[in-house]
């Protein structure tokens, strides 16, 4: 209260403003507590998201459910959209595995899907399965019971796709609005499909709404097919998902986004394959972080389980790897570092003391993958340090490279080499000019030419700052590119310069040069007996030393040879090329200062050149356990005449192949191996080279590789440039790996010639046709067409049941064959399959249609040829053959060596299943009961590029081996018993199609000779002593 002018005036108290203020702080107070508690609260309480995987190889709920429940709960995995395999999981299993999945907190769904699904044709298949899921249902206990079904149809996947989108989108919907309409009678049961994210761009019938938003309001949820190998930037994740995230708003959790582990025939950036499972999981992290604002966002699947788990493995095996390693022991004096060097003839390693001589048992790597060339590089660093882990299991000590490959790689080996305490250490190969050094003309060059010798300086460069993590390689086609910052001196070995030296080059170098003197280097020098090209090679050898100098460097040097420019006398063999130079490893020698030293390597192959074959003295040598082996007297020979320096045998080894290319003594052929026979030759080659008294054996190779060609298969492989996208068994340089590479993303997406048809039900391409007894399926991968005969009554008897089966893949041919009397054919065929048992099932070849009597026959006159030969309808059919070797003239024995060829026709019966006891690589069929599976090489049917399905045309119109497009095979099988056909009927024939594709799917796998030749390798450390 105040006086003012003598009146009292009453003015407002300020204890009231006072208590608004604090009423007002505690209300702030309260909120910011609150709200957080609030917060804590919902996200306690909120869905957790779905993390879902799917399992497509049902088989594994049986063989390891354990370990399945086990990796769900590990990786908060908690649905698992399950392949129903109605024919080899029993219903007991089944229970079993969800009991155990339900208790654990993951729900399971019923996965099935068919692109034929898509039409309304095919209603009843869908209609089967729900009844399938709805009777186990019901019979199941609580727990047991599957949460919903999935479904995997894929409607764009079918051939007419593209030419009639509208009408199988339209079917594919009411076949979706079907399903949802009886399941929702079933309340128990949910409904969710798999969806590309592209789905947006199509509306419903009456243009009301789009495809996905009509899905994502009918179904419980879809899972979106986000296939990309990153979450962020241009064609991520986030991009390609977002019209339907947008789309899915209004719909709380309803769109489960898909990521990819499988190599894609789709594109590399279609997969987290290359960047592992420790790239998938950062990636996950982005996502989660960028999605969770979308109401609609339910969670994330991985495709698919085995393949997570597969990647996963990986990782963790790496992690236990990365135990403390012991650092490399380096001898460093008179201003030189080495790890390795020659001394007292043995090529020796630093072990931190003294010098310890070592026999190197190691292997050969390729540069690339399926769908790739070697100049792609395209290895990951993921491929690598699988690679790497893999060859030490092996017992290898070093491996050989050879020519500069990506930065990953060193990068990849000093990561692999830091986490163990013995290293795979590396011998470093220099690629050689070698089609300048040919020329154009195959005629040969001098190797003097200057830009010859100025490019091999370059190239040589190049390697010795690779090495040494000191360079950046700009982009070159075919070469390798990028910064170079690792240095993994400290592993190398040593250098192996050049490739396998073209004869007519050394020649053509010497005519030259006939007065050069020697080359005299700082580091190498040529002595006076020395020819004008081994002198080119002191040169480039000096210029190699005088690079590593550079660094303070120095590792043991040398250059490859081979048997046909080897300095040995063969007087008996054929080929005047393959003994009309020498290149004497001897001419040359390291001087004083280059303490790394000098040694020899040469490419010893036991099937060529042919005078392995055909020189007397060989054909009488006993190896060292008594037997006959003119191999072992081969390398006795070479090992002899290289005293006094260390002899490395940098390449040998024989393929595990179905076609075969040369003879070899002892059985040792150019192709036509299991992979235990290759195992069991490779090993018995080892022990040869160790018993001559070699430092080391490098086998040829780590991994197929299915760019390779061979001179007998190279014109039927066309375009040339295609050839990396298939697998072609006939061509034995794709097989000479101790890691299989094989069709489908991994082993259980192979079909296997066991009489199981497992493997069958889930294949998406394929089509099938049921005959008065029997019903015939079809499929393929990129190595061979599948068949699969299937009997309505009692089981395959060969001794009673043959088959007569035509092919036709392209216009033109007979409907009629001499092999089959009786048959007419409703299509005109260019190849016969008979099936008449184990000893008497071939394939056959329509006499105009064959390439192989056509070459050899009517074009070179090498082969007795039949004038009716070349008309197709004449009904005449041929051996599949290739020639292995023209008639050859002995000049010591004065003999001739008629033509020789294969029938590699020959079907051979067996179970193709590596896991089997009685695995028989070089399987073409086997039958079991009422089963008959029968896989048939592309080639055989005339497939000179099965991805983009061309065939050859008939070659006496073409005038050649021409390729032209093939629209597919029609299959038309004459089935008789007794000799009495399975039916009146006409057979109708079955066209068989397939979509052409760009990359490959592929896996890998060790073959049987990986364990034969562990063992062998564990038994070799030191050189033999003398």
């Amino acid at each position: 209260m105040q006086s003012v002018g003598g009146c009292l005036i009453f003015t407002a108290n300020t204890e009231p403003e006072q208590n608004r203020s604090s009423k007002k702080k505690l209300l702030l107070g309260f909120l910011i507590i609150i709200i957080p508690v609030i917060a804590i609260i919902a996200y306690l309480y909120r869905t957790p998201p779905m993390i879902a995987t799917w399992i497509w190889n049902t088989q594994l709920i049986v063989t390891e459910r354990e370990e399945i429940i086990a990796f769900a709960k590990q990786h908060d995995v908690n649905l698992i959209y399950l392949h129903i395999d109605q024919e080899n999981v029993s219903t007991q299993d089944y229970r079993s595995f969800m009991k155990e999945a339900n208790a654990s907190g993951i729900r399971v769904d019923a996965l099935a899907g068919d692109p034929v699904w898509s039409l309304v044709s095919n209603r009843k298949s869908i209609t089967t399965f729900l009844n399938w899921v709805q009777t186990y249902n019901q019979s199941a206990g609580e727990g047991e019971k599957f949460s919903g079904l999935h479904l995997d149809i894929e409607p764009h996947v079918l051939p007419e796709w593209n030419e009639n989108k509208e009408v199988i989108k339209n079917e594919w919907v009411a076949n979706i609005e079907y399903l949802s309409a009886e399941i929702k009678k079933d309340p128990a049961l949910e409904l969710s499909v798999d969806i590309p994210f592209w789905m947006y761009e199509l509306s419903l019938a009456d243009k009301s709404e789009t495809v996905s938003k009509w899905l994502v309001s009918t179904l419980d949820h879809v899972t979106l097919m986000a296939y990309r190998d990153r979450v962020e930037g241009p064609n991520g994740v986030l991009e390609i998902v977002n019209p339907i995230m947008n789309e899915a708003d209004d719909q709380k959790n309803k769109v489960v986004v898909g990521l990819n582990l499988l190599q894609s025939a789709e594109g590399e950036n279609t997969t987290f394959y290359e960047e592992g499972h420790g790239g998938l999981e950062e990636q996950l992290t982005v996502l989660e972080d960028n999605l969770e604002e979308f109401a609609g966002y339910a969670g994330y699947a991985i495709h698919d389980y085995e393949k997570w788990r597969e990647l996963v493995k990986k990782s963790e095996a790496q992690m236990e790897a990365s135990k403390a390693s012991k650092p490399m022991p380096v001898f460093e004096g008179e201003g030189k570092k080495l790890v390795a060097k020659v001394d007292g003839g043995d090529i020796t390693l630093y072990n931190g003391q003294g010098w310890e001589p070592v026999f190197w048992a190691g292997i050969n790597l390729g540069a690339t993958t399926p769908g790739h060339y070697p100049g792609e590089l395209s290895p990951t660093r993921e491929d690598y340090l699988r690679w790497f882990s893999q060859m030490k299991e092996m017992n290898n000590k070093v491996v050989r490279i050879y020519t500069i490959l990506p930065p990953i790689f060193y990068e990849a080996l000093h990561e692999f080499n830091q986490k163990q305490e013995e290293p795979l250490l590396l011998l470093q190969g220099i690629w050689s000019p070698d089609e300048a050094l040919a020329g154009e003309d195959r005629k040969g060059r001098d190797a003097f030419t200057p830009e010859i010798t100025k490019d091999f300086r370059q190239e040589i460069r190049d390697a010795v700052q690779a090495v040494h993590g000191d360079v950046t390689l700009p982009e070159r086609y075919g070469r390798a590119s990028g910064e170079y910052r690792t240095d993994v001196s400290q592993y190398l070995v040593g250098w192996i310069l050049g490739t396998e030296w073209y004869p007519y080059t050394v020649q053509v170098t010497n005519a030259s040069h006939p007065d050069m003197p020697p080359y005299q280097g700082k580091y190498i020098t040529a002595s006076e007996k020395a020819s004008p090209f081994e002198s080119w090679l002191a040169f480039m050898l000096d210029y190699l030393a005088e690079e590593e100098m550079k660094y303070g460097w120095q590792h043991p040097v040398s250059f490859t040879n081979w048997l046909t420019t080897d300095p040995l006398s063969h007087p008996n063999e054929p080929l005047s090329q393959e003994d009309m130079v020498s290149i004497d490893p001897m001419n040359l020698k390291a001087s004083p200062e280059w303490a790394a030293g000098y040694f020899a390597a040469y490419h010893v192959y036991p099937y060529y050149p042919d005078f392995l074959r055909y020189e007397e003295k060989y054909q009488a040598y006993r190896d060292s356990s008594g037997k006959i082996d003119p191999y072992a007297g081969y390398l006795r020979d070479l090992r002899a005449h290289h005293k006094g320096i260390p002899l490395l045998v940098a390449e040998y080894g024989v393929p595990s192949s179905r076609g075969m290319t040369h003879y070899g003594p002892a059985g040792r052929n150019q192709g036509m191996h299991t992979e235990q026979e290759q195992g069991e030759m490779n090993a018995d080659m080892l022990r040869n080279i160790y018993e001559e008294g070699y430092d080391g054996a490098l086998l040829f190779a780590w991994q197929d590789e299915w760019f390779k060609f061979t001179w007998n298969t190279i014109d039927l492989e066309l375009p040339w440039e295609r050839r990396a996208m298939w697998n072609n068994p006939l061509t034995n340089e794709e097989k000479f790996g101790v890691i299989a590479v094989e069709p489908g993303n991994y082993a259980s997406d192979q079909i296997i010639l066991d009489g199981q048809t497992a493997d069958w039900e889930k294949r998406l391409q394929r089509v099938k046709r049921a005959y008065p007894g029997f019903d015939l399926s079809v499929t393929h991968d990129e190595a061979y067409l599948f068949l699969m005969l299937k009997k309505s009554e009692g089981v395959w008897d060969f001794s009673k049941d043959r088959l007569d089966i035509g092919f036709d893949t392209l216009s033109g041919g007979s409907r009629t064959a001499d092999k089959a009397p009786g048959i007419t054919f409703s299509q005109e065929i260019e190849f016969l399959l008979q099936m008449q048992g184990d000893s008497n099932s071939r394939i056959f070849v329509n006499s105009a249609y064959d390439q192989h009597s056509w070459l050899y026959g009517y074009i070179k006159g090498m082969l007795p040829w039949d004038e009716r030969y070349d008309q197709a309808d004449n009904g005449i059919f041929l051996p599949w053959k290739l020639a292995l070797n023209k008639a050859l003239y002995l000049p010591e024995s004065k003999k001739t060596v008629p033509f020789e060829e294969l029938e590699v026709g020959i079907m051979k019966p067996g179970i193709s299943d590596p896991q089997d006891p009685v695995y028989y690589s070089l399987a073409d069929w086997y039958a079991k009961g009422n089963v008959l599976e029968i896989r048939i090489p592309w080639m055989l049917l005339g497939y000179t590029d099965p991805s983009s399905k061309q065939v050859w045309k008939y070659p006496y119109e073409a005038n050649g081996v021409v390729p032209t497009e093939s629209i597919g095979i029609g299959v038309e099988v004459f089935a008789h018993s007794n000799q009495k056909p399975f039916s009146r009927e006409a057979s109708k024939p079955l066209l068989y199609q397939w979509d052409k594709w760009d990359l490959p799917t592929y896996h890998e796998r060790k073959k049987q000779s990986f364990e034969i030749l562990r063992k062998a390798y564990e038994a070799y450390g030191m050189p033999k002593s003398e």
